[in-house]
């Protein structure tokens, strides 16, 4: 990592930045404070303090990570932010229900204001967070759901807390059944905020949560493959959450150790339902597998149908806009500089997705750079098969022992 006076980004190819025709040739120059000042084609007699050479690779707005776990030490799935972050090409990440109203100040202090890269976050409806999940619920009794509470911090650090996260799959909500949905929606549709479900296997059904949510709410998992609330399985599903995007609905992916299945999203994709937003669902459980990391993601939604352009704009563009953040990856002068370097380039590789079935990629998204002002990360894949996954007892997110190819049973 550098962070030394002005750069100079060289010789790159403009992929969704503002104003940039796709593909065109461009140089961008960074100004010592962090700003855009040149954004086209350097003609040499302007000095920078340093000068990155792309030799033709792309340049996108950095890549956010809606899904992540990193609130370290805090709870027991979380990684590091490090482990997430500008070294795998990602400019921001959303800690994706870490943290309740009662630990968020810690994740706050502890991580969030020392990180040397933006992390947000979205507050769980529960009070304790996901401390010691999936091996004690964040829903355990009445005492987690105290919705006056929960409001306050969220309202407190409006410019962090970006949604109220629920967790709405049987191993968590138990008998509560839908009640703390609507608890959380009730919430979030007080504060202006999102409300973000997580899916797994019902109780509660897609249409039981369907029914609560509303334009500008996301469903992260959209792509699981547990039998119950698998779209490809379930028509009726189906037909509603595309009717239900179209509306202005979110569906996130949130990869994660047991939401991400390779038919589900390639018959979802290949009938006109793209996911609005790509994510990783990174914590202890998938870190080493099957996951790795945003760009081995990004990759596997190119091998199920989608094209890059298209999987670039929803880890970078779309993300942004979910956050409300203006001008992520702008080019104009004086905007931030916010930039992901990177190749698509060739190879091939066995990769499984969340249930043991493999397909060979053969195009992978190769981050070279993260640069967030005059700060530069060099970049790059998780390309490490060597080590096993952590073993967890995780219910719906990461099974504790492997999963046969194919799906989940009932």
């Amino acid at each position: 990592m550098t962070n030394d006076g002005s750069v100079l980004l060289r010789d790159g190819r403009a992929m969704h930045l503002d104003g940039m025709p796709h593909g065109a040739a461009v140089d961008i120059g960074i100004e010592r404070d962090g700003t855009v000042g040149l954004a086209g084609r350097w003609d040499g007699r302007r000095p920078f303090d340093r000068v990155l050479t792309l030799n033709g690779a792309w340049i996108s707005p950095a890549w956010i990570d809606l899904h992540v776990h990193c609130y370290y030490g805090g709870t027991w799935l979380s990684l590091r932010p490090a482990r997430v972050g500008p070294a795998r090409g990602v400019g921001l990440v959303v800690d994706c229900g870490s943290a309740g109203e009662a630990n968020f100040a810690g994740f706050k202090e502890f991580l969030i204001d020392p990180s040397p890269f933006p992390i947000l976050a979205y507050l769980n409806i529960s009070t304790i967070g996901l401390v010691a999940a999936n091996r004690v619920s964040e829903l355990i009794g009445d005492a987690v759901l105290d919705p006056v509470r929960t409001a306050q911090v969220a309202e407190a650090h409006r410019g962090l807390i970006k949604g109220i996260k629920i967790r709405a799959s049987d191993q968590v909500v138990g008998e509560w059944g839908m009640t703390p949905v609507r608890v959380a929606k009730t919430v979030a549709r007080a504060l202006g905020l999102p409300l973000v479900v997580h899916i797994g296997e019902a109780p509660p059904t897609l249409d039981e949560i369907f029914d609560v949510l509303e334009p500008g709410d996301m469903i992260t998992h959209c792509f699981t493959g547990k039998l119950t609330n698998a779209i490809d399985r379930q028509p009726p599903h189906f037909r509603r959450m595309r009717e239900m995007v179209q509306a202005g609905l979110w569906i996130d992916v949130g990869h994660g150790q047991g939401s991400f299945h390779y038919g589900t999203a390639r018959f979802a994709i290949a009938h006109g339902l793209l996911p609005t937003t790509i994510s990783t669902d990174l914590h202890i459980g998938n870190a080493a597998g099957p996951v790795w990391d945003m760009p081995t993601t990004m990759s596997k939604m190119l091998t199920v149908g989608m094209t890059v352009e298209d999987v670039v704009a929803r880890s970078t563009t779309a993300p942004a806009r979910f956050l409300g953040i203006e001008g992520w990856g702008g080019c104009a002068a004086g905007v931030p500089a916010r930039f992901t370097v990177f190749d698509v380039a060739a190879g091939e590789e066995a990769l499984p997705d969340s249930y043991g079935n493999t397909e060979t990629i053969r195009r992978f998204f190769e981050p070279r750079h993260t640069v967030l002002g005059t700060t530069v990360w060099e970049a790059a894949r998780d390309t490490d098969r060597g080590h096993g996954s952590v073993s967890i007892n995780s219910g719906d997110s990461a099974p504790s022992a492997p999963v046969p190819a194919g799906r989940p049973r009932g």
